[in-house]
Order: structure tokens, then sequence, then C-alpha cells
């Protein structure tokens, strides 16, 4: 068999799926999606030999340090090399001399079970096999077992879970995102009739191709694997005058990332990729630098600033256009935060990420062939708090932060009504539709004043500010 099989485990249920898939001693990648939840299953002649979740409590880095099997400064050392490169966790663990690869195997394994069994609790899941996949297992995990045993053995598991209540947090792990292709059909036709007036049926027919085109690329974002944001150009000149200074002073990131979201982000990504519990997760760059400690922060700006590693060329239009509005609303931010209850640290970080999915949109759209119009604009208001939310999910960041990215401007949060208010502060910068907000006219001309001495530094043009 060599085309790809996709269906629903409500047709074709999981206990099904594995044993089809060993009793034809299938090889390649099996993957999962439960909304935002995405598992991994690497198949190689009917054998099982490599399991991974996409949410942070999944992953194998958590598992380790929850098992005492590495330290956390060591583990915030390997996944930054891991997020930045294409070389797995495992291979980088074995690399290294942290552990055997006996002792590893066993520690994956137990990891594997763990997700398998909780899958057969899934009823609304879609799966995708692809045969193409090159399957290299690095491990020899034990779960050769018969699909009939694990049925038996996740069976089991069910009816043990099914006796203890359910933790509220996997409930949320479970909701669905708009991807679905019933949910795709009707989006389609609704969009098309508030956006565009009429339309020729081969016009239709085109804007319905790069819509799907679209969605699936946005899915593709959702169920990623982690990936560390590439910097400004001046920001890796920054962090690369930063290294050859021994030795090297991790709180000095903490000025060069306030001016660049990307590096932000990298830093709450690395600093939360080791916490299951987003309440625990940490929210502003100093924490972040904190939690990590200066082996990890080094060996992050090291190959964040590394020739080999892409950087954002500074003259982007779309990128230069993020960057305004990211600053100015972290800016304005600032004198706001206390009226939410909110740090000014905080807010301020708040105000600079809160654009950091327009950065994903804005790729997608330099990739395809999507014509410009109103129904693309509405098409990416409706997609962009999907897309943000599952990946806020994905990066571990804390729930604030998922609400003002997600921020469609009906979120009432304190978090999202700062930052609107932040962005209608500079209205001139701010990127995406602008409500009504009420900002303090005492001081508009300050805010306008600091976002320009910034926009200067950073060759940013001119700051324009309406009047009240």
């Amino acid at each position: 068999m060599t085309e790809h099989l996709s269906g629903r485990l409500e047709v074709f249920g999981f206990a099904d799926l594995l044993q089809w898939m060993e009793l034809n001693r299938r090889s390649g990648r099996l993957t999962l999606v439960q909304g935002t939840d995405r598992r991994i299953l690497d198949w190689r002649n009917g054998e099982i030999v490599y399991v991974s979740g996409s949410l942070p409590r999944h992953r194998l880095g958590a598992h380790l340090l929850r098992s005492g099997a590495l330290p956390a400064a060591t583990l915030y050392e390997l996944l930054a090399r891991n997020f930045t490169s294409s070389i797995n966790l495992t291979r980088l663990i074995l690399d290294g001399g942290y552990d055997s690869h006996d002792g590893l195997s066993l520690r994956v394994e137990e990891l594997a079970r763990r997700l398998l069994f909780e899958m057969f609790e899934w009823r609304e899941a879609r799966f995708e096999y692809d045969p193409g996949h090159k399957v290299q297992p690095i491990l020899k995990i034990g779960l050769s077992l018969r699909g009939q045993t694990l049925a038996f053995h996740g069976a089991k598991n069910l009816d043990d879970r099914r006796r203890r209540p359910r933790r509220a947090k996997e409930k949320a792990d479970t909701e669905s995102l708009p991807f679905e292709k019933e949910a795709i059909d009707r989006s389609y036709w609704e969009l098309l009739e508030r956006s565009v007036a009429s339309t020729r049926p081969e016009e239709g027919r085109r804007l319905f191709g790069a819509f799907q085109e679209f969605i699936a690329r946005v899915r593709g974002l959702v169920s990623g694997n982690v990936t560390m944001r590439p910097v400004y150009e001046d920001t890796a000149r920054a962090l690369q005058e930063l290294l050859t200074r021994s030795p090297v002073d991790p709180s000095a990131v903490v000025s060069i990332a306030a001016l660049d979201p990307h590096l932000t982000l990298d830093l709450l990504i690395l600093a939360n990729a080791l916490s299951v519990d987003r309440d625990n997760a940490v929210g502003t760059v100093p924490d972040a630098i904190e939690r990590l400690g200066a082996p990890a922060v080094t060996v992050l700006i090291d190959r964040l600033s590394a020739p080999d590693f892409t950087t954002v060329p500074e003259a982007d239009p779309a990128a230069r256009a993020l960057r305004r509005a990211s600053v100015a609303a972290a800016v304005a931010a600032g004198p706001y935060a206390e009226r939410y209850g909110i740090t000014r640290e905080r807010g301020y970080t708040l105000g600079l990420l809160h654009a950091v999915c327009y950065a994903d949109v804005f790729e997608i759209l330099q990739s395809m062939d999507f014509p410009a119009g109103n129904f693309r604009s509405t098409v990416l208001e409706v997609y962009r708090p999907a897309l943000a939310a599952g990946r806020c999910e994905i990066w571990g960041v804390p729930l604030d932060f998922q609400a003002v990215i997600s921020d469609d401007g009906t979120d009432t949060s304190a978090a999202a009504s700062l930052v609107r208010t932040a962005r209608g502060a500079v209205p001139g910068c701010a990127i995406g539709i602008l409500g009504s907000v009420e900002v303090d006219p005492l001081w508009s001309d300050e805010i306008a004043s600091e976002v320009r001495i910034v926009f200067e530094f950073l060759h940013l043009g001119p700051v324009e500010v309406k009047d009240s």
C-alpha cells in the first residue's frame, strides 16, 4: 500500500486501527488529532517504534524531568538545541552521554504507553496514515505488543480512568478547532456571503481552492512541532556582540528582547517547555531567564544568532509592520498596565507579543496564491484566533497571553482589554481590526514621544497619533 489513508475514530476505532496497522505490517507515520492534541505514532513493519504528543505535558522533556532522569538545567540546554535544529531530543541525549541507550529506551517506552492508553478514550478525532514517511528509530522501545493486547490494556486503562474524576484540564485539551471538512465547507459559504456581494462561478472555485489551501496550512501550524522563531537581523547582531563577552551576562538579553517579539517568544517557549501546568508558566523575559539559567540562555542566543539560522530581514514590509505594531503596543501598555491590575513588565510583554500570529498568517500568504480583497481579509480575522489558540497551547505560554494573542476584540479579560487600549493609544501602528477604545488624552503625547524614540532607534519610520 502506497497511498495515504485518513478517516475518523468515530468510524474506525483506535483499537481497530492499531490492529490493522500491525496485521498488515505497515510502516510510516500515523497521526491522530483531537482538538489541539496531536499524537504521532511511527511504525516499522507493524511495530510501533516511536510515540509523541504535541501538548507540553506529553513531551519527553517533561517526562524525563518528572521521572528524575535528567535535571531541568540540562534539559533546557538540550531543548534549546532541539528547538533550533532538526536533531531530535533523544539523539541529543544519547550523543551527549546523558543517558544510556537502554535506559532512555525504557523511559521513552513508559511515556509512549501512557500516551497510547490515553487515546483509547478518544471518540471524536481524525487520523491520517502516511506510508511514505521515512521512519528511522533511534531507540528500541518494547511496544511490539500485538494489537489485541494493546486493545485489552487500553480498555482496562480506560475503565480505571473512568472510575476517577476527570481533570478539567483534560477536557480543555480536547476542545475542537474549526478545521474539520464540514466546518470548512460551511465556513467558506458564510464568509463569502459576508464579504463579497456577488462572484462568478470560476472566481468562486478559485477562492474556494485558495481557502482550502490556507486552512490546510493553518491546521498544519496548529498541530506542528515546537520551533523557535527567527529573530530580526539587528537582534542577531546584538546577540553576537553579547556572545563576544566572557562570561556572557544573561540579564543583558532583557533589553535586546524588549525590542524583538520573536526573541521574547522564543525565551518564553523554552522557559515553559517543561511546565505541564500553564498556571506555572512564566510570562516575562526576566522570569524566563531566571528559570532557564545562564547555560541554556547562552545556547539559545548562540543558535538564534548563528550564521546558519534564518533571520528576519529588516527591510521586509510585513515584518516591519508587525514590529511597529508590537513595539508600539508594548510601549503603550506600560502606563495603562496598573489600571488593569497587571505589572508594567508583564503588560509590556503582552503588548509585544499580541501580533505574533499575524507573522504566521503573513508567511502563509506569501507562499500561496490567495487574492487580496474583502474575502481574504475576512478569512484572516476569522481564523487567526483559532490559529493563535492552538499555537499558544503548543508554546505553553500563560493563559493571559493566549487571551491577548487570540483576541478577536470580544475577550473581556484584563490582559486583552489592556492590549486593546494600548493599540488604540497608537492607532496608526495597529494591525488588524481596531475597535472603539477609550484612551487617556493626558498620556497620548507621552506615549507617542516614547514610541517615536524607539522607532528612530530601530529605523521603523514615523509615528502617527490621531487626535482624541
